[in-house]
C-alpha cells in the first residue's frame, strides 16, 4: 500500500447502527490513516449517508435498491428482484475506481443473522468477482465466517474467498468454517478481531456495578421456534436477572450492541422496576453509548459484564473486566477461553437465571487479571503483525497498470487481465502490430 495513487475501497454492511460493524471500520480506518496517510479512501456501505456522517469518509450504497425498515408487498418483492440484476453491471462499474477492496472485520460470511443468501452474501461475491475481472486486489481481513446450510449461500461464501488475494479469519473457528465449505488449500490465516487494535480506555471500577449487554435476538433464521416468543421470554430473564443483582446490593447498566436494542434495553428496564418497585436511578439505567469506544468505557467501569453481542464480549475483555456470555454462536465461548474465562457463557435462547446469578458471582472471583492482561499483549502483537503484512500481500504492482491515467504502462509489459488485457482504470494496451505493416514481428519458424 504505497503512495498517492493507492485507492483503498472498504465494503461492508456498514452504516446500519451495529455498533461492532462501525467498530471494525474505524479501528482499520485508523490504520489507514496512521500507515498510509496519502491513500485515498472510499466506502461501500449499506447506507452511505451515515458513513459519511460517522467516519468522514466518501462513502456509495453497496446495493441499487434497499427497502424501507417494515415494507413489504408485491411491489417491494418486484423492486429488489429488479435491483439484483441491477446490481451486475453497478457493481463492476463502482469496482473500475478501486486499487484494494478491502473487507474490515464483522462477521460478514457468518449465517446466524443472515436469513437470505440474495443479501449481503450475493453482493460481496459480485464485489469481488468484480475486482478479480478488473486485475483489483481483494484483502478479507480478521472476518467472521460460519458454516452456511442454504446452499446457495455456501456457493456464494466459498466463491468469494476463493476469489480474494488476501484472506484472514478472526478466530479457527471462523477458518474451520472456510474449510467446511469447500475452500482447502491455503484457506488463510487467523489473527485478532480488529476491535482489538482500538485504544483502551481509562475509568474507575465502581464496586457491585454489573454491565449487561443485551441484544434484541428471536432465534436463529432456521429455528421452527423464532419469533417474538423468543424475545418475550428473553425479556422476562434478563429483568429476573436485574433484579437478582439488585437484590445482592450491586447497580447495573444496560447497553446496547446496535441501534435496535435500545427499546429492547427499555423493556427489560421497565419490566425490572415492575418486578422491584422503587429501584431508581441510580440503581438501574439504560446508557445510551453508540460506539465502541463508549461501550469499552461504560464497561470499564463495571466488576463484571454479562454480554451477548460478539462486540460487546470484545468491549469487555478489552478493558480487562470479567466477562460472562449469553451466546447466540460459539464464537462467544471460543474468545472467552483465549482469556481464560472457559465454561463462563450459556446460550442467550435457553439460559438459566440462577446459573447465571452464581457465573457472574463466580467470575467475579475467578478471573485472573494477569491472563486477560496477557491474550490483549498477544492480539496487540498479532494485530500489528497483520497489519505489518498487509501491504506486501496487497501491493499494487507497477505493472498492474492502476494509474489514475488511462494510458498503458510506459514500459509495455502487459497487464494480467482477461485475454492480456489491462483492466486497471479502462486503460488498454495497443493491439499487435498486423503481419505485413511497420512494428510487425516476424513470422516463427
Amino acid at each position: 500500500m504505497r503512495g498517492a495513487t493507492l485507492r483503498v475501497a472498504t465494503y461492508g454492511y456498514f452504516g446500519m447502527g451495529n455498533v461492532g460493524n462501525e467498530g471494525s471500520l474505524a479501528a482499520f480506518l485508523a490504520y489507514l490513516r496512521e500507515a498510509h496517510p496519502d491513500a485515498t479512501v472510499h466506502c461501500f456501505a449499506a447506507d452511505a449517508e451515515a458513513v459519511r456522517r460517522e467516519h468522514g469518509v466518501p462513502a456509495t450504497r453497496l446495493m441499487a435498491y434497499r427497502a424501507a425498515p417494515g415494507s413489504s408487498g408485491l411491489r417491494v418483492r418486484a423492486a429488489k428482484a429488479a435491483s439484483r440484476l441491477v446490481d451486475v453491471p453497478r457493481t463492476f462499474r463502482l469496482m473500475r475506481d478501486v486499487d484494494v477492496l478491502v473487507v474490515p472485520g464483522t462477521g460478514v460470511l457468518e449465517t446466524q443473522l443472515v436469513a437470505q443468501p440474495w443479501g449481503l452474501p450475493y453482493w460481496l461475491f459480485l464485489a469481488a468477482l468484480s475486482c478479480r475481472l478488473r486485475g483489483r486486489k481483494v484483502a478479507l481481513v480478521s472476518v467472521g465466517v460460519e458454516h452456511a446450510d442454504h446452499p446457495v449461500t455456501r456457493w456464494l461464501h466459498r466463491s468469494t474467498v476463493r476469489l480474494a488475494h488476501y484472506r484472514s479469519y478472526r478466530d479457527e473457528g471462523s477458518r474451520e468454517a472456510v474449510r467446511s465449505i469447500g475452500v482447502t488449500r491455503a484457506p488463510g490465516e487467523v489473527f485478532p478481531d480488529l476491535a482489538f487494535s482500538l485504544p483502551v480506555p481509562v475509568a474507575s471500577v465502581r464496586p457491585g456495578h454489573v454491565v449487561i449487554g443485551v441484544m434484541a435476538y428471536q432465534g436463529a433464521p432456521n429455528d421452527p421456534d423464532r419469533g417474538p416468543a423468543v424475545l418475550r421470554a428473553y425479556v422476562e430473564h434478563m429483568a429476573q436477572l436485574v433484579v437478582r443483582l439488585l437484590d445482592d446490593g450491586g447497580t447495573v447498566s444496560l447497553v446496547i450492541g446496535d441501534v435496535a436494542d435500545f427499546g429492547l434495553a427499555e423493556e427489560i428496564e421497565d419490566r425490572a422496576r415492575s418486578l422491584r418497585p422503587g429501584i431508581d436511578g441510580s440503581q438501574l439505567l439504560v446508557s445510551r453509548a453508540e460506539s465502541l469506544a463508549d461501550l469499552m468505557t461504560e464497561m470499564a467501569t463495571a466488576e463484571v459484564v454479562v454480554a451477548s453481542r460478539f462486540h460487546n464480549v470484545i468491549c469487555a475483555l478489552k478493558a480487562r473486566r470479567p466477562t460472562v456470555s449469553l451466546g447466540y454462536a460459539g464464537k462467544n465461548a471460543r474468545l472467552l477461553a483465549e482469556f481464560g474465562l472457559e465454561g463462563f457463557d450459556q446460550p442467550m435462547d435457553s439460559f438459566d437465571v440462577d446459573r447465571l446469578v452464581e457465573q457472574v458471582r463466580e467470575v467475579r472471583q475467578r478471573a485472573s487479571g494477569a491472563a486477560m492482561e496477557e491474550a490483549n499483549q498477544r492480539y496487540d502483537d498479532e494485530l500489528r503483525r497483520q497489519f505489518w503484512r498487509l501491504p506486501a500481500r496487497c501491493s499494487v504492482p507497477r505493472r498492474w497498470c492502476f494509474q489514475r491515467s488511462r494510458r498503458a504502462p510506459e514500459d509495455g509489459t502487459r497487464c494480467p487481465g482477461a485475454g492480456g488485457r489491462c483492466l486497471g482504470a479502462g486503460a488498454r494496451l495497443p493491439p499487435p502490430a498486423r503481419p505485413g505493416r511497420a512494428g510487425a514481428r516476424p513470422p516463427r519458424r
